[in-house]
């Protein structure tokens, strides 16, 4: 099963509610939208999930203001912004995802999109999980999850 925008069964007890979309950004790449646009899709996915306690949600752009969306202020012209010698940081995520994970609580929500931006981090009772990959410099990294109903029991950061 195709999983953009959908809930599929990860096993008996969890599902993954899937959206790959992301708010706007200056790259203007594909699968991109404006902030109301991407909530009437997050809404309509996760309407679909049966049990949010044990639920996976697997959100492309990471919650705004969450540490793990912070990505260097660009210029008009896409220069970055400099203060004291080094890129000033500023949060880029989506406020649709925040509000979504805020609303929803699922047990786990997994992120990608922010590469400068590798960690995790609680709202409310969910793990929010963003890796952080750091593909010019040839590195992968990835979180080792393990599920127990409605508990994380294992999470772990693996780089390589």
């Amino acid at each position: 099963m195709y999983g953009e925008e959908e809930v599929v069964a990860l096993d008996n007890e969890h599902e993954v509610a899937c959206c790959g979309w992301s708010n706007l950004t200056p790259w203007h790449t594909p699968r991109e939208c404006p902030e109301d646009v991407l909530m009437q899709k997050l809404e309509r996915t996760v309407a679909k999930v049966r049990t949010m306690e044990t639920a996976v949600f697997c959100l492309h752009c990471p919650p705004y203001d969450s540490q793990i969306d912070m990505a260097a202020k660009l210029t008009e012209d896409l220069r970055p912004v400099y203060a004291h010698g080094r890129p000033l940081m500023v949060p880029v995520g989506s406020t649709s995802v925040r509000t979504i994970i805020e609303k929803y609580q699922p047990l786990i929500s997994l992120h990608g999109h922010i590469h400068e931006s590798s960690g995790h981090v609680k709202i409310g009772r969910t793990q929010c999980v963003n890796p952080g990959s750091e593909y010019g410099e040839g590195i992968m990294r990835a979180y080792l999850v393990e599920l127990d109903g409605p508990k994380i029991t294992r999470l772990q950061r693996v780089e390589g």
